[in-house]
């Protein structure tokens, strides 16, 4: 059985995460993001996970648009 590759999207995208650690220690570590469209340079920065995947659906929501 063949496949229909013709409607296959994808999408690549530099995701980087770290870790930012205050120097008290009573203050809990804050985890940072970045996305960057490689072709493009345009990097994006979050300071919570939660934006990063509204921002991730956004960009699939607005792509899915353009088809």
């Amino acid at each position: 059985m063949a496949q229909d590759t013709s409607a296959t999207r994808y999408r690549i995208y530099l995701l980087n995460i770290w870790e930012e650690r205050s120097r008290d220690p009573e203050i809990p570590v804050q985890w940072r993001f970045s996305l960057e469209h490689p072709a493009t340079g345009q990097r994006q920065g979050f300071a919570a996970l939660a934006a990063l995947v509204a921002a991730l659906q956004q960009l699939l929501t607005e792509q899915e648009r353009k088809q």
